[in-house]
């Protein structure tokens, strides 16, 4: 029963831990656009606010490569779709694809910190014999999260609640050992 309580206390704190760390990414997103709107932001500026997204979307182990998965991918569904990081990518994203010293930057600051999330997740799997050891880790992290910014950036399509799990589902099965 003590365990019960204190996991659901462990739970409030948690919830509660994540409804301060997403108040303070909404208030450092708008003084940022604050400062000068997108075009204004720089990479060192928007790494600092996804250092922040980062508390949100830690992935523990589960011990099920699947759930892992999924609460990565809807750390990001969730902060692309329910924050202004949303409206900050679509504002970044041409100055990324124009301004080459800005896109190197951003892919060594922040993509490549994704991928190293990614690869720790997915290694864990193969210790665990749930996935290949063949694994291309940079393409399925392009896949996870691909369709994600497609629908934020080129289709509008909605960044809903079952995105991550539906994603998930159809990238595993070609990775599974």
């Amino acid at each position: 029963m003590n365990d019960a309580v204190n996991q659901g206390s462990g739970d409030a704190a948690r919830t509660s831990s994540r409804a301060r760390t997403e108040q303070a990414i909404l208030e450092a997103t708008r003084e940022l656009l604050a400062e000068g709107g997108v075009h204004h932001l720089t990479v060192e500026r928007v790494a600092a606010l996804l250092k922040m997204v980062e508390q949100i979307v830690e992935v523990p182990d589960l011990g099920n490569v699947r759930s892992e998965l999924i609460g990565f991918v809807d750390g990001a569904v969730k902060i692309l779709g329910k924050t202004l990081m949303g409206r900050v990518m679509q504002g970044l994203v041409s100055d990324l694809a124009t301004d080459p010293e800005l896109g190197r930057s951003f892919r060594e600051q922040i993509v490549a910190l994704r991928v190293s999330e990614i690869r720790h997740v997915l290694e864990r799997a193969i210790a665990r014999g749930e996935l290949r050891p063949d694994i291309d880790v940079d393409l399925i992290h392009e896949m996870l999260f691909g369709p994600v910014y497609y629908r934020l950036l080129l289709s509008g399509g909605e960044l809903d609640a079952g995105l991550a799990e539906r994603i998930v589902d159809i990238v595993l099965p070609a990775i599974r050992r």
